[in-house]
């Protein structure tokens, strides 16, 4: 099988061949053309000097003298032609310079010569066409051979140059293939060098990195998530089974104090597989959402309301900001659901002292949500997995002040469900900012 280098090099000399070939047909054809539209030229130029010659000499001595004779004869040498002179009635004069052999002469018709209207005689020139080859031949020989020679020069330029490009151009696909194939048996680490320039080739060798990188990612999220569904589940399943054997093996009663306890980890079960059963419903486009007109203000106004308590136990003040009246089509339920969860992560990561605030504000065509806070922070290397399932920044972190790393990505979902965009801000030591946005009904104010 041919590779591809070298079949855009046969391409490029198969089209260029076919231009130089071309090209030098074309300029010998009019090379030889016009060469004869030359000599044909010099030739009539020939015979409108003898002529002239001739009227002259036979004004001045009113017939065919010696002194014209003579300048035919000197004509004849120089020029190396055969020229026969006749009188009025075609009786041959005399013939000048060398006898030329009819099977070697390229002879023109008598031409009459003319004095005031009168035919006073004709002249007959032959011209030289024997094996001494002329200077014009010598011309046009060296013509076509200079051609052909260059022709053949550039063929040889043009095969070099063509194998250099077509390698040059097919280099960095060669390479995407071979990265592919070392992608498809699982290498997600290989990439490929970017080529020089700015055209078609650069943008595929781009998107073709950025997508073995993001395949990447997926793939140690994928890991992760395995991971971390495992130490979620593991976690309260040791400890149900510790609390059951304990209570069968009589190490301790089966009190309200203990049966407790085990409730407790099997809503911890629960509320994780819930968890993970709406992110599953979210990522699928699958989220139940009633279509209801609800106003985003006074759903933000009551969460805030609700949680202000827990937010002074933490002496953290939790304020509310509704600019105007935010109103959406969407579930009520569901966007309370968003917001707390946002609060709640602020609330998690806001140090005593702090500050969050919750604003509404309706726009040109959207409502705005925004939760602000001046807790620890995002560092910039987390901040654009924050929505991935089970993400945690901090992995040492507890999970019981980081929650099953879920929360964020059910919130994206949600939002998404109700055609809203989410993004979020973020400075280390500084504060979150987290602003969603959804479409707003245009005809209540």
């Amino acid at each position: 099988m041919k590779s591809i280098w070298m079949r855009l090099a046969l391409a490029l000399m198969a089209i260029s061949a076919s231009g130089i070939l071309i090209s030098t047909i074309l300029s010998i054809k009019e090379m030889d053309y016009h060469f004869s539209l030359y000599v044909s030229d010099v030739n009539q130029q020939h015979q409108q000097d003898l002529l002239e010659i001739l009227q002259n000499e036979y004004q001045r001595g009113q017939g065919w003298s010696d002194r014209t004779l003579l300048k035919l004869e000197s004509a004849s040498r120089v020029l190396g032609l055969q020229i026969s002179l006749f009188d009025n009635e075609r009786r041959l004069i005399q013939t000048f310079g060398k006898t030329i052999s009819s099977a070697f002469s390229n002879k023109v018709d008598m031409i009459p010569i003319k004095d005031q209207g009168n035919t006073i005689g004709y002249i007959d020139i032959q011209y030289d066409n024997s094996n001494a080859m002329s200077l014009e031949e010598h011309f046009q020989i060296a013509h076509t051979n200079a051609m052909q020679w260059t022709m053949l020069a550039l063929l040889l330029l043009v095969c070099i140059a063509s194998i250099f490009i077509a390698k040059r151009i097919a280099k960095p696909i060669v390479n995407l293939s071979d990265a592919a194939q070392a992608v498809s048996k699982g290498d997600l680490s290989v990439r490929v060098s970017l080529p020089q320039g700015k055209d078609e080739l650069t943008g595929l060798v781009q998107s073709f990195n950025n997508l073995v990188q993001n395949l990447q990612r997926q793939d140690e999220l994928r890991k992760r998530l395995t991971s971390d569904i495992a130490h979620e589940l593991r976690t309260p399943l040791n400890t149900l089974l510790a609390q059951t054997e304990g209570m069968l093996d009589g190490i301790w009663e089966a009190s309200p104090e203990h049966l407790e306890a085990t409730r407790s980890e099997v809503l911890r079960l629960i509320r994780i597989v819930s968890d993970l059963d709406q992110v599953i419903q979210a990522e699928a486009g699958e989220m139940n959402i009633s279509r209801d007109e609800i106003n985003l203000s006074e759903v933000a106004e009551n969460i805030v309301d609700s949680m202000t308590a827990a937010f002074q136990q933490q002496g953290i003040q939790l304020s509310s900001r509704v600019i105007t009246d935010g109103w959406v089509v969407g579930d009520k339920q569901r966007m309370a659901q968003v917001v707390s969860n946002l609060i709640t992560n602020s609330l998690k990561h806001t140090s005593q002292g702090g500050e969050v605030i919750v604003s509404v504000e309706r726009r040109a065509r959207t409502v705005e949500v925004k939760i602000l806070d001046n807790g620890t922070g995002i560092s910039p290397e987390d901040l654009p997995f924050v929505f991935e399932r089970f993400y945690r920044g901090d992995r040492s972190r507890s999970r019981e002040k980081g929650g099953s790393g879920l929360g964020l990505t059910i919130v994206k979902g949600i939002v998404e469900a109700h055609q809203g965009n989410i993004t979020i801000e973020s400075e280390v030591g500084k504060g979150t900012s987290i602003t969603l946005t959804f479409p707003a009904i245009e005809n209540i104010y």
